[in-house]
């Protein structure tokens, strides 16, 4: 359910509803009288998040931070409810969405390190409802997303009303984060999480080089003042811990 909500200018506000696996986000811009999600979760999200929506305007738009089960799943069931929605995904996602590319299986320290200690923190384990009904998808077991609707988007591309898109890979290719430069919230998806209350730099990375390129360009963001992440709590932004040493803001 809504666990938090900002007031990001005196039309725009941001809802973090806590999923089963992870954070949605509810952006609504009341002056266009326009709802998007940034991520939609397992399908086992579906009825808290649809009766969470019948309190805004209309949902035109899923924004994906990254093509990943717990962050894509939940549009299997979404979809049915809002037929005139979109699911937007970053154009270095295509391959993996359409089905020509396979996620990569993490290994085992990735599991013990990121994935375990994530899924602890929201209390969650993978159940049945959540495997019969889409729950695959944007994992290596699973090819062909349903295209119907979906859109990809370029590098800096206006998504999110009055979030600058920042592509911000590491943890995967198509990683995106968005910043509200009004309120110093940042959405970050995965790039970072938060265990135990820190602020972490995500190891489980396809690509080190990128995750570290992408930390060092979210450090530079003038005005960054609070982090929702994909999974944990929000916090203020006051350092990012990588294995106990922090980076520092």
């Amino acid at each position: 359910m809504i666990e938090k909500t900002v007031n990001l200018t005196d039309h725009r506000v941001i809802h973090q509803f806590r999923g089963t696996a992870g954070n949605i986000y509810i952006v609504e811009d009341r002056r266009k009288g326009v709802t998007c999600l940034v991520d939609c979760g397992m399908p086992s999200d579906a009825e808290n998040l649809a009766a969470s929506l019948q309190n805004f305007a209309p949902l035109k738009r899923v924004v994906c931070t990254h093509f990943h089960v717990d962050h894509v799943s939940g549009w299997i069931c979404l979809k049915n409810r809002h037929t005139d929605c979109k699911i937007w995904f970053h154009e270095a996602a295509r391959p993996f969405v359409a089905g020509d590319a396979r996620i990569p299986l993490p290994s085992f320290v990735d599991i013990q390190e990121i994935l375990i200690p994530c899924m602890k923190e929201a209390g969650y384990f993978p159940g049945f409802f959540d495997l019969v009904n889409g729950g695959l998808y944007g994992t290596p077991f699973k090819k062909r997303f349903p295209l119907d609707s979906v859109t990809f988007f370029a590098n800096e591309t206006s998504v999110l009303p009055g979030f600058t898109t920042i592509h911000t890979p590491g943890h995967r290719p198509d990683s995106v984060s968005f910043f509200d430069a009004d309120s110093g919230i940042l959405i970050c998806g995965d790039l970072l999480v938060v265990i135990d209350g820190k602020l972490i730099s995500n190891t489980f990375v396809a690509s080190k080089k990128d995750q570290e390129a992408s930390i060092n360009k979210i450090k530079k963001l003038e005005g960054l003042k609070y982090v929702f992440p994909g999974h944990g709590d929000c916090v203020p932004f006051k350092g990012i811990f990588s294995r106990g040493f922090v980076y520092g803001p």
